[in-house]
C-alpha cells in the first residue's frame, strides 16, 4: 500500500518553503548582499585554493619524481621530501614570476608613458586623416554623404576618446580606485599565497575529512556518480586550466621575443597583453590582437600590418603545435560548443565566465554524453538504426517492432505450450500408474479367490 504524500509533515514542510521563498524575493537585495559579504570573506581560500591546485602539479613531480626515492635506505630522510618538495616549488615559482616582472614592468612602464605622451599627437594626427576623408568624400559629391555631417562624428569621435570632462580629475578618481582594488587585491593574494601553502601541507588530511563527510551524509548509491563527476571535473577543468595557463604565457614570452627582436615599438606591453587574452578560448587572440594592432597603426600601419602577420603565424604555431601537446584533447567540444560556452559562460559571468566555462561546460558535456550512450545502449539495435539517418525509415522502424513484439509473442505461446504439454504428459502417466495399480490389485483378488 503506497504512502499518501498529503501528511501533515510534507503539508508543513511545503507551507514553510514556499514561505520562505516568499521571504527570500521580498528581501533578494539584501540576500544578495549577504552572499557578496561572504563572498569577499572566503576569497583568500578560493585564492589558496586556486594557486594550491596549480601548484600541485610541480609538486607532485618533485615529491614523488625528483625525491621519490629520497628516504629508501635512511628513513631520517623520507622526512625531508615534503619540506624540500615544498620549498622548491614556491621558491622556483616566485622566482620565475620575479624575473618576469623585473624584466618586464620596467619596460611596461616605460611604453605606458611613451604611449601617453605621444596619444594627444595620434588624436591629432587621427583628426587630420579624418578631415582629409570628409574632405574628399564631400568633393565626391555621392549621394549618400550629402546628409552625413562629417565634422560632428568626427568631434564625437574626439570627444569620446580624450573624454569630455576634465583629464585630471577623470585620471585621479581612476587612480582613487585603482589604488583602493589593488590593496583589497594585494591582501587576498598575500593571505591566498600562506593559505594555499596549508592545503598542500595537509591535503591528504582534508581529502580524508571531506570524504568522511560525504559518506557519513550522502546515501552510499550516489557516491560513485559523485566521485565520478569530481574525476572528470578534475580532468577536464583543472588540467585544461593549468595547461592554458602555461600555454599562455609561452605565447607571450614568444611574442615578446619576436617583437623585440624586429625592433616594434611596446613590445612588452603588446606581449602581455596578447598572452593573458590568450587563456580566453575561442575570442582570446581577437581580444589581444585588436587593441594591439590599433596601437601600432597610430604609430606605423607597416608595424600594424606586420603584427598582425607575425600573430597569425604564431596562433598557428599554438593551435597545431603547442596546445595539443601541453593542453591535448581535455576539453573534448567543437568549435560550435567552445563559442557557446564562452559566450554563454562570459555573459552569466563576465572574465571568471570567459576563462573557465568551457572547461566547465565540458564537464556537463561529458556527463551528459555518457548518460544518452548507455540509454541507446539499453535501446538496443532499434537505437542504433535510428541514429543512422542514411537508413532513417519510420516504416521500417516500425515493422521492425512490430516483428520484435511478434517474435516476443512466439516465444511467450511456445513456452506456454511446452509447460501444457509437459503438464499432459504427466496427467497421462499418472493415469498409466493407477490403471496397472488397479490390474495388479484384481489380479491379486483373484489369486487370492482361487487359493
Amino acid at each position: 500500500m503506497k504512502k499518501s504524500l498529503l501528511t501533515m509533515k510534507n503539508v508543513l514542510i511545503a507551507i514553510a518553503f514556499a514561505v520562505f521563498l516568499i521571504f527570500f524575493f521580498i528581501n533578494i537585495t539584501w540576500f544578495w548582499g549577504l552572499l557578496g559579504t561572504f563572498s569577499n570573506i572566503l576569497t583568500p581560500f578560493f585564492i589558496g585554493f586556486l594557486i594550491a591546485y596549480i601548484l600541485n602539479f610541480p609538486y607532485k613531480f618533485l615529491y614523488t619524481k625528483a625525491f621519490g626515492k629520497m628516504g629508501t635506505k635512511h628513513k631520517i630522510f623520507a622526512k625531508l621530501r615534503k619540506p624540500l618538495a615544498l620549498t622548491i616549488t614556491y621558491v622556483g615559482t616566485f622566482a620565475i614570476i620575479a624575473a618576469l616582472i623585473g624584466l618586464l614592468i620596467p619596460q611596461i612602464i616605460s611604453n605606458m608613458s611613451n604611449l601617453i605622451s605621444k596619444f594627444p599627437g595620434y588624436i591629432s594626427s587621427a583628426q587630420d586623416t579624418w578631415n582629409n576623408w570628409a574632405k574628399s568624400l564631400s568633393e565626391m559629391d555621392l549621394p549618400f554623404a550629402k546628409n552625413i555631417n562629417f565634422d560632428n562624428i568626427g568631434n564625437d569621435i574626439i570627444k569620446f576618446l580624450t573624454g569630455s570632462q576634465d583629464i585630471t580629475k577623470t585620471v585621479l578618481d581612476w587612480l582613487q580606485g585603482f589604488l583602493g582594488s589593488f590593496a583589497s587585491g594585494l591582501y587576498n593574494m598575500f593571505m591566498g599565497i600562506i593559505i594555499s601553502i596549508y592545503f598542500l601541507i595537509y591535503k591528504e588530511q582534508l581529502c580524508r575529512q571531506v570524504k568522511r563527510v560525504a559518506v557519513a551524509f550522502i546515501p552510499i548509491k550516489y557516491l560513485p556518480k559523485i566521485y565520478e563527476i569530481v574525476d572528470i571535473t578534475d580532468t577536464k577543468c583543472g588540467r585544461f586550466l593549468v595547461g592554458d595557463i602555461i600555454d599562455s604565457a609561452l605565447i607571450g614570452l614568444i611574442m615578446f621575443v619576436v617583437l623585440t627582436v624586429f625592433g616594434f615599438p611596446y613590445a612588452s606591453v603588446i606581449a602581455v597583453f596578447v598572452g593573458v587574452s590568450n587563456i580566453i578560448p575561442f575570442f582570446g587572440p581577437f581580444i589581444g590582437a585588436i587593441p594591439s594592432a590599433l596601437i601600432l597603426l597610430l604609430e606605423d600601419p607597416w608595424y600594424c600590418f606586420w603584427f598582425i602577420v607575425i600573430q597569425c603565424i604564431v596562433q598557428q604555431l599554438d593551435g597545431n603545435v603547442l596546445k595539443p601537446k601541453i593542453v591535448g584533447n581535455q576539453v573534448g567540444l567543437s568549435s560550435f560548443w567552445v563559442l557557446f560556452s564562452v559566450i554563454v559562460g562570459g555573459a552569466l559571468f563576465g572574465i571568471i565566465g570567459f576563462i573557465l566555462g568551457t572547461p566547465i561546460f565540458a564537464v556537463f558535456y561529458s556527463l551528459l554524453a555518457k548518460k544518452s550512450r548507455n540509454k541507446i545502449d539499453d535501446k538496443g539495435k532499434i537505437a542504433q538504426q535510428a541514429l543512422d539517418f542514411q537508413v532513417l525509415n519510420y516504416t521500417k522502424i516500425a515493422e521492425e517492432q512490430k516483428r520484435i513484439r511478434a517474435e516476443k509473442e512466439q516465444e511467450q505461446k511456445k513456452k506456454l505450450k511446452k509447460f501444457m504439454h509437459l503438464g499432459s504428459e504427466d496427467d497421462d502417466d499418472d493415469n498409466k500408474k493407477e490403471e496397472a495399480k488397479d490390474q495388479t490389485e484384481s489380479f491379486n483378488d483373484t489369486i487370492h479367490k482361487n487359493q
